[in-house]
């Protein structure tokens, strides 16, 4: 909690090094309401409900996802609320964004049930996600993905990866769909930071200057 609260207070730093009023620097984050907070600590209950695309049955791999602790502490006492956009055009989300966000927009709501959990999102409208497969040190790993990734295919009835590193590509026919799987997420999303604590850090620190050209395909 220590290392959240150093973090929190370098945001309200840069915040009113920026020119914002102090009075609305004190309401950028705050304690969350706890059925808000189901987003993160019941991830099968409500998102077998809310997804606008899975049935209840899809997402039956929710249930072995647990989001860690230090992420759960973070929203709890701090929750992101009306932030402005912070280094690199990245926006973090408050809670009731991230249920919206992982239950109805693409690509989010197709990620969800690979145990990815978008949490951020950029300037361009892509997306920064905590990886519940990816856990070091009780921290999940935090990776970014083109809102061009992946889109679902009528006529297939699949969710096709169109946006792909060309070694990826390569490795299917010209009239072969490249179908959505965690495998393929791994391979082709970049991590931007080891832990869901660093990147609070380095967004504090104003480390990611621009994260689109940095990490995604051009």
């Amino acid at each position: 909690m220590v290392k959240l609260n150093k973090i929190v207070n370098k945001f309200k730093i840069n915040f009113v090094k920026n020119g914002i009023d102090p009075d609305e620097v004190n309401k950028a984050f705050g304690k969350a309401n706890l059925d808000d907070l189901e987003c993160l600590t019941d991830l099968f209950g409500v998102f077998s409900k809310s997804s606008t695309f899975y049935k209840e049955d899809d997402l039956e791999t929710l249930k072995k996802y647990n989001v860690p602790d230090v992420v759960v502490d973070f929203y709890r006492n701090f929750e992101p609320q009306n932030l402005p956009a912070l280094s690199g055009g990245i926006r973090l989300m408050a809670l009731e964004s991230i249920k919206e966000e992982n239950s109805s927009a693409v690509p989010s709501l197709y990620f969800i049930k690979y145990g990815l959990l978008t949490i951020a999102t950029t300037i361009g409208g892509h997306v920064i996600c905590i990886d519940l497969n990816r856990i070091n040190n009780n921290e999940p790993s935090v990776v970014i993905a083109d809102y061009s990734f992946c889109s679902y295919n009528d006529e297939l009835d699949v969710i096709e990866c169109i946006n792909v590193p060309d070694e990826i590509a390569d490795n299917y026919s010209d009239d072969e769909p490249i179908i959505l799987s965690y495998s393929l997420i791994k391979n082709c999303l970049p991590q931007i930071s080891v832990s869901f604590s660093d990147f609070l850090t380095n967004l504090a620190n104003e480390k990611y200057e621009d994260i689109e050209t940095e990490y995604l395909l051009s």
